[in-house]
């Protein structure tokens, strides 16, 4: 049974619903918060298009910081740049961070409670041809452990758009993937979204 309080899609039982990317939403998301807030800043670990922060990158090149495959450093950076005022969004993907990097997110973010926002790409099985050492379904319970750490896990782009922000202390997003990498969107803009 449906909730329609909820505002879901009026599609949502139909086999042609609107699809996209789940990071797509949060590209977008991270640019409209980048453009009210200047203290946002956005650093990536060589897979800035596949991440969705190529728009970042392009409006703000002087916010943007490109790492290269070096995930550890990836955190430890942007644990730096929060304690000194900004508000660091890092991505990779979800295999990778918190996959390869999760003792430096533990000691340099969550144990000083470093408003930095970790999200992870790509997370689950379909990652297609890049195979299993792309997947990730271990990150959840990797992060959910961790001291003020608070996990999303948004079902669709707009969800993914709406929870860009709203912590003052760490967070991880898990943007899952879908082959052939689109989801159904099956939220709207009215539908309610609230952390917790």
């Amino acid at each position: 049974m449906i909730d329609y309080s909820l505002h879901l899609n009026p599609d949502i039982l139909k086999p042609d619903i609107k699809q996209e990317p789940i990071r797509a939403g949060f590209g977008r998301g991270l640019l409209e918060a980048a453009h009210r807030n200047k203290d946002i800043v956005a650093l990536c670990a060589d897979l800035t298009e596949s991440t969705k922060m190529d728009a970042f990158a392009k409006a703000y090149p002087e916010r943007f910081v490109e790492v290269g495959i070096a995930e550890q450093n990836l955190v430890t950076v942007a644990s730096g740049m929060a304690s000194v005022g900004k508000i660091p969004f890092v991505s990779s993907y979800a295999a990778f961070s918190p996959g390869r990097n999760w003792e430096q997110i533990r000691t340099t973010i969550c144990l000083n409670e470093a408003s930095v926002k970790i999200v992870g790409s790509h997370a689950g099985i379909s990652v297609g041809p890049d195979g299993a050492t792309h997947q990730m379904l271990e990150d959840i319970a990797l992060m959910r452990v961790l001291p003020h750490m608070t996990v999303v896990a948004p079902i669709d782009s707009l969800q993914a758009e709406k929870s860009r922000s709203g912590f003052s202390r760490p967070s991880g997003s898990r943007l899952h993937q879908v082959s052939p990498g689109k989801t159904p969107i099956i939220t709207t803009s009215e539908t309610p979204f609230s952390f917790g």
